[in-house]
């Protein structure tokens, strides 16, 4: 759909639609670029040796904040051996850092151990958490599958602190609700 340029809106309910449809331009634009990144992600992860089993995308899970309130959250690609998630990776076409808590989050509370490893990248450039220790480093590096199998036996899949999560589960709803689409509230 093509919004005219310099068009003064006859009604309020005629600019609430331009603006609309600007946002959702914008929304299928964003979506485009993800679903880039995420292809260039994919073939990396296969030029490193990962196979369709050991790669999911865009997994949905169920998070309960409270007794009366629940989400579905998701991430891009999640990376699998031997039946545990190793990496969960968030492809975003700008700003990766602001996206560290919520891989952090992610993390800590959508499987009943922390999945160790994070990833946030933009397809250029990447950030690494190693979501145990909370260190972060400017990288784009995954080791490839056989490395990764030789590490396995010393990678830790430990649950997060009980007392912890609640908090946890509240960041990431948060940041669920940031990316709930900005057209219901217009």
């Amino acid at each position: 759909m093509e919004i005219p340029l310099n068009k003064t809106p006859g009604s309020p309910e005629e600019r609430k639609e331009l603006i609309g449809d600007i946002i959702k331009q914008q929304e299928e634009l964003f979506a485009q670029s993800i679903g880039y990144i995420q292809r260039l992600m994919i073939q990396y992860l296969i030029d490193r040796g990962y196979t369709s089993d050991n790669i999911e995308l865009n997994r949905g899970y169920e998070v309960n904040v409270s007794a009366k309130e629940k989400f579905v959250t998701s991430v891009d690609i999640l990376i699998k051996l031997q039946e545990k998630v190793i990496y969960a990776i968030k492809c975003t076409p700008a700003s990766i850092e602001s996206w560290e808590r919520f891989m952090l989050a992610f993390c800590r509370v959508v499987e009943p151990y922390q999945i160790p490893f994070a990833i946030v990248t933009d397809g250029q450039e990447g950030i690494l958490i190693d979501v145990l220790t909370g260190q972060v480093i400017k990288t784009m590096e995954l080791p490839s599958k056989d490395e990764l199998l030789n590490l396995l036996p010393s990678i830790k899949f430990i649950p997060y602190s009980e007392e912890k999560l609640p908090k946890e589960r509240r960041i990431l709803y948060a940041f669920d609700a940031i990316k709930c689409c900005p057209t219901c509230n217009i």
